[in-house]
């Protein structure tokens, strides 16, 4: 199984200069934990990312809910995974840099689709994958 196959498609998106109560609502309004930054004048081309972590962080922080998502969100250094790539590169990806989500990529480095550690554990054959790679070996 490839991480295309498990991709929620269409990814929510959101632009950089949204401001964090409008990152608030849309993952409300779409009942997700995370946002594609993309670039504003590329839609296909993703710059970043905002988790529910990321808002309440910055909401705990106390920073107005007018700041821009850039300045809570994880920009240019977020984790994602080829469509092409193995599920289980995913889940090593997610576990390595403890986050929720990976954001996936196309062949051409564009914007495909969200991978959330909800969408892994839904699926039975990935949960054996997993802990088929992660069984002692017999030598």
């Amino acid at each position: 199984m490839y991480c295309g196959d498990l991709a929620s498609r269409p990814p929510v998106t959101i632009t950089s200069d949204a401001t964090l109560y409008e990152a608030a609502e849309k993952m409300a309004q779409h009942k997700v934990g995370l946002l594609v930054v993309v670039d504003k004048a590329n839609p296909k081309k993703p710059i970043g990312v905002v988790s529910e972590r990321d808002v309440i962080r910055a909401i705990a922080a106390k920073m107005p809910l007018d700041t821009t998502v850039d300045k809570v969100g994880t920009m240019h250094n977020f984790v994602f995974v080829y469509a092409d790539d193995p599920i289980t590169t995913a889940a090593r990806k997610m576990k390595e840099r403890n986050v929720r989500h990976v954001v996936v990529l196309d062949k051409n480095g564009e914007l495909y689709g969200v991978i959330s550690i909800r969408d892994l554990i839904k699926e039975r054959a990935v949960l054996e994958i997993l802990a088929r790679d992660r069984a002692p070996t017999k030598e």
